[in-house]
């Protein structure tokens, strides 16, 4: 399944959920919430079990915000990684 295949079954079921009652602030203050759970899961020397499931949460979170804004989110992050390529190290040590 493609990213916004993804997107669009995610925004899907929030929908049914009842759950898209937010403004675009609130919904990204959600995701800021879940950046929070993914930071408490690598507080010790190795990330938790939890953690891969909290960066999930936090990619749906976002998947749903494009998705309901009409982001082409699979094309954004293209176009943004070549645009990355493209600066080069920018001063950064290898």
């Amino acid at each position: 399944m493609k990213i916004n295949e993804i997107a669009e079954k995610n925004y899907l079921w929030v929908e049914k959920m009842g759950w898209h009652n937010k403004t675009t602030l609130e919904a990204l203050a959600l995701v800021a919430s879940e950046v929070g759970e993914a930071i408490n899961e690598c507080r010790n020397e190795k990330p938790t079990e939890a953690f891969g499931e909290e960066l999930a949460d936090i990619i749906l979170r976002v998947l749903d915000i494009s998705h309901w804004h009409g982001i082409d989110m699979e094309n954004k992050l293209l176009e943004k990684m070549a645009k990355n390529e493209g600066r080069g190290t920018r001063g950064r040590v290898k």
